[in-house]
C-alpha cells in the first residue's frame, strides 16, 4: 500500500515545482518569500482541523516524539529556502532532479545514524543518481546558474533526508494524523517566524502588489504541497524512508511533462526552458530511474 502513496505523491510535487518556479519569476520579489507565503497559505488550510475532531484518536505522544515532530516540520522548511533560491537560478525541472539527490543519501545516512549495511549495487545506484544529476548542470546554456542550483539543491537534500528519518521515528510512536499534524505545524512556524524582523516585514509589504492577485494561485499551491507531504508521510508510515525516497525521484519526468502540458495549454504557467535539450533530459530521467531502481 505504500507504493500507491508514494507514486502519488510526485504528481502533486510536480505541479507544485512548476507552480513555484512560475511564482519566483513572476511574483516574488525574494525567492524565499515563497516560504512565507506558503506557510500562511498552510495556517488558512489547516484550519479544517476542527472538523475533523470527531474522527480521531487524539492520544498525544511522548514530549520527546512532539519535539521530533516539530524539528523535521523545520528541516523541511528549512530545505524549502534553498529550494526557493535554486529555482531562482535554475528551471523547474533542472531542480525537481535534483532532488533525486535526497534518496541517493538516504541509505547512507541509514548507515550512519542507524548502522544498516548497503549493497553492493545499492553503492552503485547511488553512483549512477548522483553522476546523472551532475549531468543535468551541463544541459541548457547557461552552466554556472545550474551549478549555483546543484549546490543549493545539495543543502536543502540534506535537511530532507534528515527529516525523512525523523519522520520515520516519530510515526512509529504516535499515530499517523496527530505526527502529520505536528510535522506541519513545525513547518508552519519556522516558516512564518522571519516576519519578526522589520526588514523581511517592509520587503513583504513591498511585494503585496503582486501578491495580492496570485492568492488563488498561492492557496492551490499549499492545497498542492499539502496534500503531496500527506502522501509521502504516509507512504513513510507504510513503509520504508529509503525506498519512499527513491519512488519519489520520479518528480522530474512528471515536472517535464506538467511544464509541456501547460505550455501547450495554459502558456503563461508553463517554463518554456522545459524544450531546451529535451531527449538528453529524458534520457538522463531514464538512467535515473535505473539509478533509483538499483537504490531500492
Amino acid at each position: 500500500m505504500w507504493l500507491v502513496f508514494a507514486l502519488l505523491s510526485p504528481v502533486f510535487w510536480a505541479i507544485v515545482h512548476v507552480l513555484d518556479s512560475h511564482c519566483v519569476e513572476r511574483v516574488f520579489d525574494r525567492p524565499w518569500m515563497g516560504v512565507i507565503t506558503s506557510s500562511i497559505a498552510s495556517t488558512i488550510v489547516i484550519a479544517i482541523v476542527p472538523f475533523v475532531f470527531p474522527f480521531v484518536d487524539w492520544t498525544w505522544p511522548e514530549t520527546k516524539t512532539i519535539l521530533l515532530a516539530l524539528l523535521a516540520g523545520i528541516l523541511i522548511q528549512s530545505s524549502q529556502i534553498f529550494y526557493f533560491q535554486a529555482l531562482n537560478n535554475s528551471e523547474a525541472g533542472v531542480v525537481a532532479a535534483y532532488w533525486n539527490l535526497t534518496p541517493a543519501m538516504v541509505p547512507v545516512a541509514s548507515f550512519i545514524f542507524f548502522g544498516k549495511l548497503l549493497l553492493t549495487q545499492q553503492y552503485l545506484g547511488i553512483s549512477v543518481l548522483v553522476i546523472t544529476s551532475v549531468c543535468f548542470c551541463l544541459v541548457g546554456t547557461n552552466i554556472q546558474t545550474n551549478w549555483q542550483a546543484f549546490w543549493l539543491m545539495l543543502i536543502a537534500s540534506c535537511f530532507q533526508v534528515n527529516a525523512l528519518l525523523l519522520e520515520d521515528q516519530v510515526f512509529k510512536h504516535c499515530t499517523f494524523f496527530i505526527g502529520f499534524l505536528l510535522i506541519t505545524v513545525g513547518i508552519i512556524v519556522s516558516g512564518i517566524l522571519p516576519l519578526l524582523l522589520a526588514k523581511v516585514r517592509q520587503t513583504f509589504r513591498k511585494n503585496m502588489a503582486l501578491l495580492q492577485p496570485a492568492i488563488p494561485m498561492l492557496f492551490g499551491i499549499e492545497i498542492a504541497n499539502l496534500i503531496a507531504l500527506f502522501m509521502s508521510q504516509r507512504a513513510i508510515d507504510l513503509g520504508v524512508p529509503s525506498l519512499v525516497a527513491a519512488v519519489e525521484a520520479t518528480v522530474p519526468a512528471y515536472t517535464f511533462a506538467l511544464s509541456i502540458l501547460l505550455l501547450t495549454i495554459f502558456s503563461p504557467f508553463g517554463d518554456q526552458d522545459a524544450w531546451n535539450h529535451f531527449p538528453f533530459k529524458l534520457f538522463l530521467s531514464v538512467v535515473m530511474a535505473f539509478g533509483v531502481r538499483m537504490v531500492t
